[in-house]
């Protein structure tokens, strides 16, 4: 199928990291005739920690991303998002689908698809640090490497807990400060919510996550109130390295 009849594929990393954590995946995705395109967000190391809100980083990758994507671009886009992306990437294609841009007479592409790797699943209002239960997990290292930052440590036992130990010092480049802010304040309603998407949504469960346990995702799933296409992959939290093969397929 020739890459101008699929949809772009749009990478939109989890907290701590930028879309260059992707670049394992990206070769498959191309061998299979997609074009991607990064979606990142300020929230991610930020010049200045107490003003990175969720909101911010919504209007930041739709203003920014997406709507260039679609109206300038004119390209279907379906989007892959990795755990806090996807409350990022979940809030900003709302209004964006096929239906409603049409409804609008808004000419281009729309979203037609929405991906969840390990994804969050937030309410409308609601912040990630509610969703995770209202206290850090003990591997969020409040305050490093500096005040109203966080970092995870031990990032190899968190995250990378089934990739090749060996792999540490080319692992540990992808990962970045994340303001504690964007993860206090409130998102807005998610597209994933709506008819559009419904058999649409797709989510990727990481079995053997040390830092989004099962029954975390499982809680987030069923909260939701909207059927996904579950896939389960026996990974830790980054398919995208330890399985990127598969998780292209």
């Amino acid at each position: 199928m020739s890459s101008t009849s699929l949809p772009l594929i749009l990478l939109v990393p989890g907290a701590f990291g930028t879309p260059a954590g992707f670049e394992k995946l990206l070769p498959y995705l191309e061998e299979a005739g997609f074009i991607t395109h990064p979606g990142p967000y300020p929230s991610c190391n930020p010049m200045d920690p107490s003003t990175a809100t969720c909101q911010e980083d919504i209007d930041s990758l739709r203003d920014n991303v997406l709507l260039p994507l679609l109206d300038k671009q004119q390209k279907d886009v379906v989007i892959l998002a990795h755990s806090y992306g996807g409350v990022v990437a979940g809030a900003a294609a709302m209004n964006l689908d096929k239906e409603t841009r049409k409804a609008r007479g808004q000419l281009g592409g729309s979203v037609i698809g929405l991906v969840y790797v390990a994804g969050n699943i937030t309410l409308e209002g609601e912040p990630l640090f509610e969703a995770v239960g209202g206290a850090y997990p003990p591997f969020i290292k409040v305050g490093k490497p500096s005040p109203g930052l966080a970092l995870i440590e031990p990032a190899m036992d968190v995250l990378y807990n089934d990739c090749d130990p060996g792999q540490a010092p080319q692992l540990s480049k992808y990962m970045e400060p994340h303001a504690l802010k964007a993860f206090e304040t409130k998102p807005t309603a998610p597209a994933r919510a709506e008819k559009a998407f419904d058999g649409r949504r797709a989510y990727v469960r990481t079995l053997n996550d040390c830092c989004n346990p099962p029954s975390l995702q499982n809680l987030w799933l069923e909260k939701s109130k909207v059927e996904w296409n579950v896939v389960d992959f026996h990974t830790g939290h980054m398919p995208f390295f330890s399985q990127p093969e598969a998780l292209a397929t």
